[in-house]
């Protein structure tokens, strides 16, 4: 069992208060600095992404003696670099990963992870979705993300749940079976995985903490839309589902609505952090993707009722708006005037000065410092980015330095990562 601090250092506090007192869209001492990166301490400290997939101690490791010298005001959480271990054990089908086993997901070691794709439900399965939702999830969508859970497709049915006399009967053998002894067997390999792996986490975040280095965020969910789109429908079939099935397609959002809310506010209740910002990457809505009606219609509806959720859970919700959104910041600027102080709005090729004018009073501003820049740039060309990024968005608070493409890029030129920090204090102080 790790250790934990009886409370943090003033440090972190302070730190954590210079975030908050931006959000709150106030001035503090300086534009703080939270800066997500994935595997850049990782490429830093010489190790394979297999590695930094696999053995998550030594990716903990690299990421306290990459990150805390830098002086951010947060640092970047271990989440990002998911542990393959758990997706090996389980035979997962929607990843591809740096050292897989297994043929049909194998990666060199040293690439990164890749999500794959599929109608893992078909057009046709609505109906039994909408009937019954968990049951299906277990008995057809879980076989289908892990091959080694294939046995979940002999689940017992609801009347067998509801049914004292059919749980008795149904519940046992299923449980026992023979063919479901290796699924079960993997089960524990992967909950071992899970554990190894949040053993890490909690040694990191509680090594940063002593350290006087909030994580720039704990908890995590998604936006219903892209979860249908990525792990259910997939691009093409949720795309076709708003013009062939659009009623089912949105009572089917509004169904993964409220575990979305208290899976994460259940989150924030069980770890030891005092950090309220909820990470949100939303992966289908940029410009593009769709047009506005059908963004209005499909997509903003059920994402706003999230994070109307969680901030009456006094979480702080960071939608991450990754591509463009330049012709969705009428719903942006709507939505932040209705929740004033109370949003963070990460951008990734957006315009932020537009942004800034258009609802900078109303929610905080963070990233937009392009992933090329920090790969392929000078310091020069750093410092003048960031510089022009502060005089346009810092008046009033509400702005928070991060990258654009999930912060730091694998890629980046430390010079240029010391560059954004040292600009940052040459010209964010109010």
């Amino acid at each position: 069992m790790i250790d934990q601090p009886p409370a943090p250092p003033a440090e972190f506090m302070e730190r954590l208060n210079r975030v908050l007192t931006a959000v709150k869209l106030k001035e503090p001492d300086r534009v703080p600095i939270t800066m997500m990166a994935i595997f850049y301490p990782s490429v830093q400290a010489g190790i394979t992404k297999k590695e930094a997939m696999y053995e998550p101690m030594k990716l903990a490791n690299a990421f306290l003696e990459k990150m805390a010298p830098l002086n951010f005001d947060m640092v970047p959480p271990l989440l990002g670099v998911f542990p393959a271990g758990i997706w090996e054990e389980l035979r997962t089908q929607t990843f591809k990963w740096p050292g897989s086993p297994y043929e049909e997901s194998e990666l060199p070691i040293d690439l990164h992870f890749q999500w794959v794709e599929g109608d893992y439900m078909k057009a046709d399965e609505y109906n039994e979705f909408l009937a019954d939702p968990t049951g299906f999830c277990l008995r057809k969508l879980v076989p289908r993300h892990h091959k080694k859970l294939m046995g979940f497709s002999q689940f017992p049915s609801l009347i067998n749940l509801t049914n004292s006399y059919g749980s008795f009967m149904s519940l046992p053998p299923f449980f026992a079976a023979p063919p479901n002894k290796e699924m079960f067997e993997a089960l524990q390999k992967a909950a071992g995985e899970f554990f190894k792996y949040q053993e890490a986490n909690q040694y990191y975040m509680m090594e940063m903490m002593k350290k006087g280095f909030p994580t720039c965020f704990d908890l995590f969910c998604q936006a219903p839309y892209d979860v249908w789109s990525e792990s259910v429908r997939g691009m093409s079939g949720i795309m076709t589902d708003m013009y062939r099935h659009p009623e089912d397609l949105k009572a089917s959002l509004e169904r993964l609505v409220p575990s979305s809310i208290e899976s994460t506010v259940a989150l924030a209740n069980s770890i030891p952090s005092p950090n309220p910002i909820v990470f949100i990457p939303l992966h289908r809505g940029a410009d593009g993707f769709m047009s506005n009606k059908q963004f209005e219609e499909f997509y903003w509806p059920t994402l706003t009722t999230v994070m109307e959720g969680l901030m009456k859970a006094d979480l702080i919700p960071c939608p991450f708006y990754e591509g463009g959104y330049n012709e969705r910041l009428d719903y942006l600027g709507e939505f932040a005037k209705q929740h004033k102080g109370k949003l963070i709005y990460w951008f990734d090729r957006t315009d932020m000065k537009k942004a800034k004018e258009n609802f900078g009073d109303y929610a905080t501003l963070r990233g937009n410092i392009p992933g090329s820049l920090m790969a392929t740039g000078t310091p020069q060309q750093m410092d003048e980015y960031v510089k022009t990024l502060i005089e346009d968005c810092k008046e009033g608070g509400g702005l928070l330095i991060d990258g654009g493409v999930s912060g730091i890029v694998d890629e980046a030129k430390p010079e240029n990562v010391k560059a954004m920090v040292d600009a940052v204090f040459k010209y964010g102080k109010y």
